[in-house]
């Protein structure tokens, strides 16, 4: 699995699921059923509490989450690799109330503030 830029790794432990932020890393992940055609793991998701309202300081908290990977490709060197990452928050969302419209066009870190996907689902890369 490779995704923000990192290496590949085989069932990694920490993932950062919103790349270039440190909005939702996943840790402490337990992989099962790694290299079959779903892989799903489960861990602690670290999240900044702030990360989708204007307040500036960031406030992190811990919350369970589940991580399913699947759609297997083949890449360089004979290797093969996940492509699709989905996470699922298992308590719900840590942010109660964020509409899955949200944009970031006001703040004051700027517009282009990455967001989580609105689906849940990441692509990952060969690495």
């Amino acid at each position: 699995m490779s995704y923000c830029g990192s290496d590949s790794q085989s069932a990694p432990t920490i993932v950062e699921v919103v790349c270039n932020t440190d909005d939702i890393t996943a840790r402490n992940l337990a992989w099962t059923a790694w290299g079959k055609p779903t892989a799903t793991a489960e861990g602690v998701a670290v999240v900044d509490l702030c990360a989708y309202e204007d307040c500036h300081t960031g406030s992190f908290g811990t919350v369970p989450i589940r991580l399913v990977a699947t759609r297997i490709a083949g890449c360089a060197s004979n290797k093969r690799a996940y492509m699709t990452l989905r996470y699922v928050f298992i308590d719900g969302s840590p942010w109660p109330g964020v509409p899955a419209d949200m944009n970031t066009s006001h703040y004051m870190v700027g517009s282009d503030r990455p967001l989580p996907p609105r689906d849940q689902t990441v692509g990952l890369t060969c690495g």
